[in-house]
């Protein structure tokens, strides 16, 4: 299982939403396990709930494949933990790497290591992808 958050760099508010069983981000949204949208990113911040977090933390163990339609990438991990930064998926310890980078006016994902463009991300527990 995942144990996610949203952080509020500003103000600390920290807000935990898990356990999830994985989530998928398909361009700026952000759904959970069951198919309901968590969040919905927009010019650097993730809006839940009527509220607005810099952050998605993840503290779980994870692998993380891209897909566009039936194609999927090979997984990338394990990592932990990780984190949506910024428009982009972060990785380490002190989120010294960056695996990938929303394009927001194309929803595309940019992996950096294969330089390859997918329409979703999906995050799963380590050992789960």
């Amino acid at each position: 299982m995942l144990e996610i958050y949203f952080e509020n760099v500003i103000t600390r508010q920290r807000r935990h939403i898990g356990p999830q069983q994985s989530l998928r981000i398909a361009g700026v949204c952000l759904f959970g396990a069951d198919g309901a949208v968590l969040a919905e990113y927009q010019g650097g911040l993730w809006r839940h709930e009527n509220q607005h977090f810099f952050i998605v933390g993840i503290q779980s163990p994870v692998m993380i494949h891209f897909e566009n339609a039936a194609i999927r990438s090979e997984p990338h991990g394990p990592y932990n933990p990780a984190w949506l930064i910024n428009g982009a998926i972060r990785i380490g310890e002190s989120q010294e790497t960056a695996l990938a980078r929303l394009d927001e006016q194309s929803g595309a994902w940019h992996v950096y290591a294969d330089r390859t463009f997918w329409s979703t991300v999906v995050v799963r527990a380590a050992g789960g992808c």
